[in-house]
């Protein structure tokens, strides 16, 4: 699923993540239950509309139109199947979504922002401080994409004859003077790299097979299926990390005495800075007393700070959240950011410093949407921010229905489909699944034939 870039394009769709659901008015929003007796809204991470999608093979599996609504307890910091089934919801509405309203969150979600003790994300990171805690994730439409992902192998047996490439691989010398040509020259190289202390190639062919393991085909290798199930591992991680090797590839290098560029991106700067203290989550002399150094002195400090920080704000809205900054306007937000800093650091012993570039990736995809004629004006500064450069979207980290399914810690099993993969994304909808992993949705075949997306599971996985 590519983020459409730039976010203009969005007539007749409705596939998105985040923002506010097109939800049936009959239907309750999903819930969850604790064990405490306390109850929490499940936060929405997207909507595919089926009759978008492309026609592959696996398209038949689902049904021909309605819309697939993804929701889950997107700032746990534990396992979601630790609170059980509930923590997650896949629904499905048959009809035609084209004429349902969009909803708003309801106030009790957004579950866990205000957890002192667990990084909070890009969403909680650069909300609107003065906003419902419910609002997390903006919009962010989306298009189908097919594309070829390298499929990890999965051998049945030592029997099987995808192992043989592998296989052999061992009883062949690297070519040390020559880059890799093809799989079988990729796979010999690679394992002079993970195994740069094995036997020599006539060594490994006068070896005498162990129990439990496979001559290779006339060459009397003895290879274990430890071995070649590794080799296979690093050989198609290194394939597909080389499809997504390019970095970040702009036309224009954005720098940072240029930044913050809009009065977007200085808000969003100054409502980092701002959320920092959980304005508006938890008292501040809770965080203080949890986290900092509490003094009546601090808390003023603090205070004068917060003031000065909501009038710039103002100011910066009454200009226009797509107005250039002038000089004098960007050394303003420059010294309030110093300031917070500085207070920051008396607080709780260490400096934060502010990451403009990151707001101004962030602060493009809702501002173009609000403004599309900035995107008219301003084309290499869009093309800068282009999700298509993050290399975090690539490969197995990125959004993603159906295809083969490599997890950050586990694997699906063989019975299973991957319903839906959304990696973490920090400027557009503002996910982060834990330390830069992703979350998962998947679905026995069986169910998915039958339609019964009740019986999806979830889970966030990070490294």
């Amino acid at each position: 699923m590519d983020r459409i870039w730039p976010p203009t394009e969005t007539v007749g769709s409705f596939s998105q993540l985040g923002g506010k659901p097109n939800l049936p008015p009959a239907w309750d929003w999903p819930t969850i239950d604790f064990e405490d007796g306390s109850s929490a809204s499940l936060d929405f991470l997207a909507q595919i509309n089926l009759e978008e999608l492309p026609n592959i093979e696996a398209r038949a599996s689902l049904p021909a139109a309605g819309m697939l609504y993804f929701f889950a307890l997107s700032q746990s910091n534990e396992p979601l199947r630790s609170y059980g089934s509930d923590a997650w919801r896949v629904l499905y509405y048959p009809g035609d979504a084209a004429g349902l309203p969009s909803r708003s969150a309801p106030e009790n979600a957004g579950w866990k922002i205000d957890h002192l003790h667990y990084g909070q994300t890009p969403a909680s990171k650069y909300r609107n401080p003065d906003g419902p805690l419910s609002e997390l994730f903006p919009r962010c439409a989306v298009r189908f994409t097919v594309i070829n992902v390298w499929d990890m192998p999965r051998f049945s047996g030592p029997d099987d004859p995808s192992l043989r490439p592998f296989e052999n691989a061992f009883a062949v010398k690297p070519t040390h003077q020559e880059p890799p040509r093809g799989i079988a020259s990729s796979i010999a190289n690679l394992l002079e790299r993970i195994f740069p202390f094995r036997p020599n190639a006539d060594e490994i062919l006068r070896s005498t097979p162990k129990a439990g393991q496979r001559s290779g085909v006339g060459s009397g290798i003895a290879v274990g299926m430890d071995d070649i199930k590794s080799l296979a591992y690093e050989c198609f991680s290194m394939l597909r990390a080389e499809e997504g090797r390019n970095w970040y590839q702009s036309k224009i290098a954005l720098k940072s005495a240029d930044l913050p560029y809009h009065s977007e991106d200085a808000i969003l700067l100054l409502n980092e800075a701002r959320n920092n203290w959980f304005e508006n989550v938890l008292p501040i002399e809770a965080v203080l007393n949890a986290e900092g150094k509490y003094s009546d002195a601090l808390l003023q400090s603090y205070r004068d700070w917060k003031a000065r920080a909501i009038a710039l704000t103002r100011e910066l809205n009454g200009l226009g959240r797509e107005s250039k900054l002038s000089p004098e306007l960007r050394g303003k937000v420059s010294d309030a950011l110093e300031m917070h800093s500085q207070l920051a650091k008396q607080a709780r012993g260490y400096r934060l410093e502010p990451h403009p570039q990151s707001a101004l990736r962030a602060s493009l995809t809702s501002l173009l949407t609000s403004f599309p004629d900035l995107a008219k004006k301003e084309p290499e500064l869009v093309t800068a921010c282009d999700p298509a450069n993050q290399a975090e979207l690539s490969g197995y980290l990125s959004h993603r229905i159906f295809g083969n399914d490599e997890g950050v810690q586990s694997d699906i099993n063989d019975d299973e489909v991957l319903l839906l993969q959304l990696g973490s994304d920090s400027d557009g909808p503002r996910f982060e699944w834990w330390d830069m992993g992703a979350i998962r949705f998947w679905i026995k075949k069986e169910a998915l034939q039958a339609h019964q997306f009740n019986m999806a599971e979830a889970e966030i996985e990070g490294h």
